[in-house]
């Protein structure tokens, strides 16, 4: 069952860790060097994705390892 992803923007420090490391087939590095969800999973905005079964692992590694806490896997 896919979870939803949401990537605080306010929080997100651009390290890189999630599209870089962890979960680059999801993240992926934004204009203003924040973590944005790719298009094919974003949901509304760019901040906001769906991750479907075959990504759940991935997420949920890059929000446990995301310094910030900025990634939420619900």
């Amino acid at each position: 069952m896919p979870v939803k992803v949401t990537i605080d923007q306010n929080e997100c420090t651009g390290c890189g860790i999630c599209y870089n490391d962890e979960c680059p087939d999801f993240f992926m590095e934004g204009d203003d060097g924040n973590s944005n969800v790719k298009p094919l999973y974003q949901k509304g905005d760019k901040s906001i994705g769906e991750a479907p079964d075959s990504l759940i692992n991935c997420v949920k590694n890059a929000e446990s390892s995301c310094p910030a806490s900025a990634i939420v896997v619900k």
